[in-house]
């Protein structure tokens, strides 16, 4: 899986009637900056104040990334991180969700309501599977140590919070403590302890992982998302979600985008 999988199948939250998709508002930006990461920590790209520069053009595993990679190195002049992240399709969701379907991580009933526009319902996901992203997500939010974590759960930990999905990750009133936990983890310039009981010298390796490797890029991400989010809401005005799939994204394959199904419960 890639970041921006992990990061739609922590937001599909299971409930007693229907399966809900959290903050879908955000995630479509945060999914997309999901993808700048991992090309980032891959080596392929470096974003600096002005632009995203391809470091690196050779293919990446992942069809999708590759894709996306190819399309940064084709737009001329090279796009600023604020641009492309302020470019992102609407359909950006719909696609990761596809993606999932593919993975067998969830099933879904498209079906198309009177207007004409496909809608999804999500008619199961896979909660092992879920489970274990969750654990690993404990692991950056409960140890209050840097060691054996991957800065590819540290930036998942960051884009968590930044998307809104920590009340999905950890629901309820028995969730307040790691959700605190993970707004204190990713709130300063550098990585505070994660629990109060946390030892200093750990403290102090948490400082170094995050000043170093996944860190610089993963503050650029947060901070545009930030002022993205504020932008989009100022004035009383939401950050709108269309889950409609009518148009493809730089990285999309264009599967999945036709209705079938003859319900109408649960649409979104």
């Amino acid at each position: 899986m890639t970041t921006g999988d992990e990061l739609l199948l922590l937001a599909i939250r299971p409930g007693r009637r229907r399966i809900r998709i959290r903050a879908e508002d955000r995630l479509r930006f945060a999914l997309r900056a999901s993808e700048l990461a991992d090309l980032g920590l891959a080596g392929r790209i470096a974003v600096g104040p002005r632009r995203i520069e391809v470091m690196d053009s050779q293919r990446v595993e992942d069809r999708r990334l590759n894709n996306v990679l190819h399309s940064l190195g084709a737009t001329a002049p090279p796009p600023s991180l604020k641009d492309w992240l302020r470019r992102t399709p609407r359909s950006l969701t719909t696609e990761y969700l596809s993606r999932l379907e593919d993975q067998k991580a969830v099933r879904v009933r498209r079906w198309r309501d009177a207007s004409g526009r496909t809608r999804h319902d999500i008619l199961s996901v896979d909660l092992p599977r879920r489970q274990a992203l969750l654990a690993r997500l404990d692991g950056v939010v409960r140890s209050g140590s840097a060691i054996s974590t991957a800065d590819h759960d540290l930036t998942l930990a960051a884009l968590v919070q930044a998307a809104g999905l920590a009340p999905a990750a950890y629901p309820g009133l028995r969730g307040i403590t790691d959700r605190r936990r993970l707004a204190t983890l990713v709130a300063n310039d550098r990585l505070t302890p994660a629990t109060a009981e946390a030892d200093p010298a750990a403290d102090e390796e948490l400082a170094a992982a995050l000043a170093t490797g996944a860190d610089v890029l993963t503050r650029q991400l947060l901070g545009e998302l930030s002022d993205l989010y504020a932008d989009f809401t100022t004035g009383g005005h939401s950050l709108g979600h269309d889950l409609d799939p009518g148009s493809w994204s730089e990285g999309g394959t264009g599967h999945h985008g036709g209705g079938h199904g003859d319900g109408g419960h649960g649409s979104w």
